[in-house]
């Protein structure tokens, strides 16, 4: 599933939809907001070509993992100090192939993503 959103998520639900009965290991990433001295983030995303990235992503991602599920959720817009930013959660009957997935999705989201954050301070 990929998602992009102006709109908080929940990690809980995100990890709760992944978890059944042939899945031994979920991962995830969440990205936040940190206290670099700002006051807040401007997250600008073409969100076309970034939807379409993403698909790519996913799909090379089960390619080259044996993994049961993916969720990719980023959020743009004005984000505050300790907001989440993005959150990828990948499940797969092991865990080796999702920490692999989840470490290349965030690797590869930040190399063709057409994805802009400028710090307010």
């Amino acid at each position: 599933m990929i998602k992009i959103t102006k709109k908080d998520f929940s990690v809980d639900d995100a990890i709760r939809k992944m978890k059944k009965s042939d899945v031994g290991a979920i991962v995830s990433f969440l990205g936040t907001v940190r206290d670099d001295n700002i006051k807040e983030m401007k997250i600008e995303i073409y969100k076309e070509m970034t939807e379409s990235e993403l698909k790519k992503l996913e799909f090379n991602a089960r390619k080259k993992f044996d993994v049961k599920d993916i969720i990719i959720v980023h959020r743009y817009g004005e984000l505050r100090v300790g907001e989440n930013i993005v959150l990828i959660a990948v499940s797969s009957a092991h865990r080796k192939d999702a920490f692999r997935a989840c470490e290349y999705l965030i690797g590869e989201i930040k190399k063709v993503a057409p994805i802009w954050k400028e710090e307010v301070k």
